[in-house]
């Protein structure tokens, strides 16, 4: 006799991440082009030694580095296996039938694919020019909305919104809403309107920022990620997650990536040169390319 499968779950297409090719750089996955730094290598490599003990499952160490390298309330920091294993969690706490998700139609799949497997309906908003249309995401807003979904830079369009716009989206928000706000790619910001929004959360909104070590740290195998969120947030995700799923070696590695500010300012710098000497050669050869923030480009 087969098992039961909730139905949302029966009816749904398998989420895909990616092709399955790995002796080249996934483009969809915006993987970094660049090695981690060697200390993070060799933190890694250090503490392999003692992976027969579980990690400290509230990852002290990694909060107080977190919080010290970017100024924040180390007790506002949620870590967890990469940022998709937070947003599992969000969802979670958030998500039900008869629920909502608002997210953008040209955005990262995956947390409508969380949306879905609870049960919870998705609202796709359009984009304008490929960059989220903020009065549109405030209209989308109903009183069955439990998540509102931005990335910025986005995936896959690379666009930005300010951080003003997104204040404006938290401003309109009911107190029952979640704003989860997906920073992945918020080290290559060059756009001077789009600084980090995490200081959102600082705030007092009823926000959760979500940041990757995945991208520009170059740590991508190891599956580290972290989130800034108010504390009613932070209470919910306690209770769900999963103790220690972020491991000895990542960790190790995470901090030590965060104390080589060389190394990752090299990166961004380097990448942001490919970025725009790609939007160049794609311009030579007569193709509209579109401003944007992150790795990628869009034509």
């Amino acid at each position: 006799m087969p098992f039961t499968v909730r139905r949302p779950v029966r009816e749904m297409a398998a989420y895909v991440s990616g092709e399955s090719a790995r002796d080249m750089i996934q483009l969809g996955f915006n993987e970094s082009a660049f090695p981690p730094s060697p200390r993070a290598i060799e933190a890694a490599r250090q503490v392999c030694r003692e992976t027969r003990r579980y990690n400290d499952e509230n990852y002290t160490a990694l909060k107080r580095a977190l919080a010290d390298h970017h100024g924040l309330d180390e007790d506002r920091i949620i870590c967890g296996a990469g940022s998709m294993d937070i947003m599992r969690d969000l969802a979670g706490c958030c998500l039900e039938p008869g629920r909502t998700l608002v997210t953008g139609r040209l955005s990262y799949a995956f947390p409508a694919v969380l949306a879905r497997a609870a049960g919870a309906d998705v609202r796709l908003v359009e984009d304008s020019c490929f960059t989220h249309d903020i009065d549109a995401f405030i209209d989308a807003v109903t009183d069955c909305c439990a998540i509102v979904y931005i990335a910025s830079p986005n995936n896959p369009t690379g666009t930005s919104v300010g951080l003003e716009a997104v204040r404006r989206i938290a401003e309109a928000l009911p107190d029952h809403v979640l704003l989860m706000i997906d920073a992945a790619y918020g080290d290559y910001v060059t756009t001077p309107s789009a600084p980090s929004p995490d200081v959102l959360v600082d705030e007092g909104y009823n926000a959760a920022v979500l940041h990757t070590f995945s991208k520009v740290h170059g740590l991508a195998g190891l599956r580290t990620g972290w989130a800034y969120a108010g504390r009613q947030v932070i209470e919910a995700v306690a209770k769900v997650r999963v103790p220690g799923i972020l491991s000895r070696p990542a960790m190790a590695a995470a901090i030590a990536s965060l104390a080589d500010t060389a190394h990752t300012t090299h990166v961004v710098r380097q990448t942001r040169a490919l970025r725009e000497r790609m939007a160049a050669r794609l311009g030579e050869l007569g193709l509209d390319v579109t401003p944007g923030d992150a790795p990628s480009v869009l034509n």
